[in-house]
């Protein structure tokens, strides 16, 4: 597990990036020439919206209204179509350009996901206690090639299908909700044109699945209060099973998705309440797990949350060692401008504005907001973000507010299904085709504006690229002088390195793990000790990680293994490299593979 990057390293003490500023200025001067347009188009959609009570199963639809617009082989394989081709293009764009596997997480998921197989203990005993595991799970096939481990595309194509899953069965939701095709093009243009969501979807970050299993949450819902099948409770109840492996928010809806469930249809309480448990007993499994995991491997249930690897134990140490506090600590309205803020760089001023107005338009049609009241999960990330930024040790820093930099801005993406999802209510069946084509025309162009906006500085200054660029580990001067040492020397041999602190020096130099030894690799780290040249040729050490304290307990074990490199670096860790004195090494564990 790495450590987060301190708040007093380089990246937190550069200024302030002053370009989406000029983007807000901008978009409050528009504000005069297009809010009235589209405060008498929500107007226009209370004075038609519809108050008659929703039909249940079984009874028809009013004789006035059109039928809801159902799958069409045609049309839909067209929508399909084009939602491979962008995330494809998407991919090849921020690939080409060198800025899908920058993030220190994303290069850490490809440790494990390629530690799964390629490990002195493959398998389970490679799940950590921090990181839940589905994401590496999937990833860990395609990670056993070199090419997608060392270039992160391994996890960037998990991502990428799960994008366009995502921005699938988005469209379906929008289309089927609204009964129009027009809503979900909205929807769809709400997801494309939003630069920073397109990045992540190209990145071996867990954001883009986690999204997926989110959006197939709600759809499953949605489609079983319609249709009343079991098949669909099922679906839901397994898509929020394997959410609550990919990410923790996924674990705060579930009560709202139980409570969902109990109250979607009109049916006795006994059949209600056999269908909430059940649901509650599958998508409750996977918290579970991670439980018996945590309790099994760690000896702590909630290791995950307060163990040594935990943001509560990263944060204690940097209160300790820095004595800074993250400055959403203890306050929940200070984390909700904070989060506010972090929305309005990924997103932009006017998806935002759509999304507060596709609000309103949606309370005011009542047939609307009762055929899609299961959207509403779609908001629960919003509270459990503000009370994680103000309680949970989790840090977020925007280049608006103190300190003035950029981490973890990316948490802003958790609220990608709101803002796709709720300007597409601007656009019911109740309006004229005339006014809704027009609308859906002036909104695109809003949406398109604002694209253009974000990206006026080139790729790399949009918000969640340039974290990625400031703070990548990779371009440390500790990791450098590690790469350029190992490159000219090293010729073969097992190494003894701390597990997740060297993930930049095993991808660049493509040496694998099955070459290496960790406290990952328990038994094989317990036998070390006292004759530790029986089983590696080479030592990585970094001040405080655990291979210094192997070290510092027991000095006269190493005493076979000369020094051949020492530095030190302003702001970080210094690190010691050793080889092994004497020529050979023991069968059993051999050279590198």
């Amino acid at each position: 597990m790495k450590m987060r990057e301190a708040p007093g390293s380089a990246a937190a003490e550069l200024p302030p990036w002053n370009s989406n500023q000029k983007a807000v200025a901008d978009a409050t001067a528009l504000q005069g020439a297009f809010g009235a347009t589209i405060l008498k188009a929500v107007k226009a959609l209370s004075r038609s919206a519809k108050l008659a009570p929703l039909p249940g199963p079984g009874e028809e639809r009013p004789a006035h209204r059109q039928p809801p617009a159902t799958l069409s082989l045609k049309s839909d394989a067209g929508v399909a179509a084009v939602i491979v081709a962008v995330t494809m293009a998407s991919l090849y764009f921020f690939y080409s350009r060198g800025l899908t596997n920058i993030y220190g997480d994303s290069i850490s998921h490809m440790e494990g996901a390629r530690r799964i197989f390629d490990s002195l203990t493959p398998g389970y005993d490679e799940i950590g206690s921090v990181w839940l595991p589905l994401f590496h799970l999937l990833a860990a096939p395609l990670a056993q090639v070199d090419f997608l481990w060392r270039t992160g595309l391994a996890g960037s194509i998990v991502s990428s299908a799960a994008f366009a899953g995502a921005a699938w069965f988005l469209y379906r939701l929008a289309v089927e909700v609204t009964g129009e095709r027009t809503a979900g093009l909205l929807c769809l243009a709400g997801l494309f044109l939003s630069p920073n969501l397109l990045y992540l979807a190209s990145t071996p970050l867990t954001e883009p699945l986690a999204l997926f299993w989110a959006v197939l949450l709600v759809y499953e819902l949605f489609r079983y209060r319609e249709t009343g099948r079991f098949t669909s409770l099922l679906g839901a109840a397994v898509a929020a099973f394997l959410g609550t492996l990919t990410r923790y928010e996924t674990w705060y809806v579930l009560p709202f998705a139980v409570l969902f469930v109990l109250l979607a249809r009109r049916q006795a309480w006994e059949v209600r309440l056999r269908q909430a448990v059940l649901f509650s007993i599958i998508s409750g499994f996977g918290p579970l797990l991670w439980l018996l995991h945590n309790a099994h491997r760690y000896g702590n249930p909630m290791a995950f949350y307060n163990g040594p690897f935990s943001a509560q134990a990263i944060y204690a140490h940097q209160v300790a060692t820095l004595a800074f506090r993250y400055p959403t600590d203890g306050h929940l309205i200070l984390a909700a401008r904070y989060y506010l803020e972090d929305l309005k760089l990924v997103f932009g001023i006017w998806p935002l504005e759509l999304t507060v107005l596709g609000l309103i338009a949606w309370l005011a049609n009542r047939r609307l907001w009762v055929k899609g009241a299961v959207a509403f999960l779609f908001l629960v990330p919003l509270p459990f973000y503000i009370h994680a930024l103000a309680y949970a040790y989790l840090p977020l820093y925007v280049p608006t507010l103190f300190p003035f930099t950029y981490y973890n801005l990316r948490y802003g993406a958790a609220m990608a299904p709101v803002l796709a999802l709720f300007p597409a209510f601007l656009l019911p069946q109740d309006l004229p085709p005339r006014r809704r084509y027009g609308l859906l025309a002036f909104f695109v162009l809003l949406l398109v504006w604002q694209s253009h906006s974000l990206l006026a500085g080139g790729a790399r200054e949009l918000a969640i690229v340039k974290e990625g660029v400031l703070n990548t580990p990779c371009r440390s001067p500790r990791q450098q002088a590690v790469i350029r040492f190992l490159r000219r020397h090293y010729d073969g041999g097992r190494l003894l390195m701390a597990a997740g602190k060297w993930s930049c020096v095993m991808q660049e130099l493509g040496i694998h793990y099955r070459s290496t030894i960790s406290e990952s690799n328990l038994r094989y780290w317990r036998q070390l000790l006292p004759r530790p040249e029986d089983s590696v040729a080479w030592i990585i050490r970094g001040d405080h990680d655990s291979v210094d304290e192997l070290m510092l307990n027991c000095p006269p074990a190493f005493v076979d293994f000369d020094l051949l490199e020492k530095d030190s670096f302003p702001h970080e860790d210094g690190v010691a490299i050793y080889r092994r004195a004497a020529a050979g090494e023991k069968p059993g564990l051999g050279a590198r593979d």
